[in-house]
């Protein structure tokens, strides 16, 4: 009960935009001396992006605010200023006066209180949290987009919308467009002319303009360039397929020039929330270019794993879905492990009855324990020369392809 009545007494001295004597209970997980090197993040805000902001007192003239910020770190209280704290009154295309804006913070919660007063109805805005000013008691800079790298502002800044009523504006973006679907990926078709489908989640919306062949690229294993035609595109998808057929038993790669594929926004709304995140990770100076690769061949011609089985205690039997080139089959490339580590084993390498599948039989030469897993390598061949495929895609020899399962 005591912390809820201090609690709620600090909440008091808030809402009065007075910071007096701190009654706060100290925290014995405050940093020492320095405090902690990671980046520090904003864990909440209230009012949360792209909602009200409420009227702390109806009866003073506009809207008196509260924006309340939570952060993963200890921070520097001295970079916690009306320089690192920008909101942008999206209606008028000018920023609050620092003399509206009384910033506090209570480093025992770590939550920075931000009052406004007189804040104009009817209107939208942008809070801005500035990275690189804004900073923990390390001296490391916010992370903004919650990517763990060190962006820079304005990548690395942290944006927050809110509105007042009687709203009668639009919300500028604060995230980019993503990709929900992409399709052929990294896969295996019998298709020599496959549909390439990329869409991006429902919002943002796509500038349409931007979606073309020039910004969908696609070229062979040799990097030369393929012809594709633009199938149909629309606000969220664009769907493309090659010009002429592709050459079957070869690899083909997709490349997407995220940074030229923008979204529609608000005139307001920065130039990096408008641009095509390709890898997830927010906003950045140039979006990187998103690239996959697809096959074209018959999906069963690499060698797969049809079932594992124990031999009670004494060994583990293997049944590939073809003949394998038997060379391949080493110590090192089929191996057995339990909680303990390696387990040393005989193989015995046979085929099956009509004679189309390789089978390996391990026999433990130690005493197995628990957490038995059989590891297959991605080095290992069919007979008809293609890597074994381990995740089942239809593409053999791939850097992921490695079999590592308990059985």
């Amino acid at each position: 009960m005591k912390k809820l009545i201090y609690l709620g007494l600090s909440l008091l001295l808030v809402l009065a935009c007075q910071k007096v004597e701190n009654i706060l209970s100290p925290d014995s997980d405050m940093p020492q001396e320095i405090g902690a090197g990671n980046l520090p993040t904003v864990t909440s805000i209230t009012p949360s992006n792209y909602t009200q902001m409420t009227d702390q007192d109806a009866t003073a003239p506009g809207i008196q605010g509260l924006i309340t910020v939570r952060f993963s770190d200890y921070m520097d209280e001295t970079t916690l200023n009306n320089t690192n704290i920008i909101i942008l009154d999206v209606r008028t295309n000018t920023t609050i006066g620092s003399n509206k804006i009384t910033p506090e913070y209570y480093p025992e919660i770590r939550t920075l209180y931000i009052s406004i007063s007189d804040v104009p109805d009817s209107g939208s805005f942008l809070l801005r949290l500035v990275s690189g000013g804004l900073k923990n008691s390390y001296g490391s800079p916010l992370d903004g987009n919650n990517n763990d790298f060190v962006n820079g502002s304005p990548y690395d800044d942290y944006h927050s919308t809110f509105w007042t009523t009687p709203f009668s504006d639009s919300l500028i973006l604060t995230f980019q467009p993503t990709i929900d679907g992409f399709v052929p990926d990294t896969i295996a078709t019998t298709n020599t002319q496959p549909m390439i489908d990329i869409t991006t989640a429902g919002y943002p919306l796509l500038d349409t303009s931007t979606l073309n062949s020039n910004n969908v690229k696609l070229t062979d294993a040799n990097g030369n360039p393929i012809t594709l035609n633009v199938i149909s595109k629309d606000i969220d998808e664009i769907i493309l397929q090659p010009a002429n057929p592709l050459t079957t038993g070869q690899n083909y790669n997709i490349t997407v020039i995220c940074n030229n594929i923008k979204c529609l926004g608000d005139h307001l709304t920065p130039v990096y929330f408008l641009k095509l995140d390709g890898d997830n990770d927010g906003p950045e100076e140039s979006e990187p270019d998103l690239q996959s690769y697809f096959r074209v061949d018959d999906p069963n011609n690499p060698p797969h794993i049809q079932s594992v089985s124990a031999i009670g205690n004494s060994g583990v039997t293997i049944t590939f879905t073809r003949l394998l080139n038997e060379s391949t089959i080493t110590s090192s490339t089929i191996k057995v492990h339990d909680n303990i580590g390696y387990v040393p084993g005989q193989q015995r390498i046979y085929r099956n009855a009509a004679g189309d599948q390789t089978i390996v039989d391990y026999y433990y030469q130690r005493t197995i324990g628990g957490g038995r897993r059989v590891f297959v390598s991605k080095e290992i061949k069919a007979a008809n020369g293609y890597f074994f495929d381990g995740d089942n895609n239809g593409i053999g020899g791939e850097p992921w392809d490695d079999y590592n399962s308990a059985f």
